[in-house]
């Protein structure tokens, strides 16, 4: 199910508070050309890191991977909100226009365990 991002280096989950939103990979079983090479895009950018993974329909990537310009805000107010409802990515005609393009950084644990060996002393 939608729940994970599938993005090397990143295990985000939806989190509005935190304003992480997670997008289903798009065009899942559509055989029209624009779409599977949107699709394409989609699932390239995660092997770059993952070589070995393949995407199924519940595949997702987080808001983490994409830029403020790849999102329409639409300012519809959610009652007891200031804030606007949930940002939504580019689409035309054929559908999603935006692609994921930031790779999540690698984190080095390795560090943080030896810092906390050290307080333990």
């Amino acid at each position: 199910m939608l729940d994970r991002c599938v993005a090397a280096n990143c295990s985000n989950v939806a989190d509005p508070s935190r304003r992480i939103f997670v997008h289903t990979i798009p065009f899942f079983g559509d055989s029209r050309l624009e779409a599977i090479k949107r699709r394409k895009k989609w699932v390239d950018f995660v092997k770059m890191k993952r070589a070995k993974w393949e995407p199924t329909k519940y595949s997702a990537l987080c808001s983490k991977h994409f830029t403020a310009e790849d999102y329409v805000f639409q300012y519809a107010m959610v009652p007891g909100n200031s804030k606007p409802s949930v940002p939504r990515l580019k689409r035309d005609n054929v559908g999603i226009l935006a692609f994921p393009t930031i790779q999540a950084a690698v984190v080095d644990k390795s560090v943080s365990q030896s810092e906390r060996t050290k307080r333990k002393v």
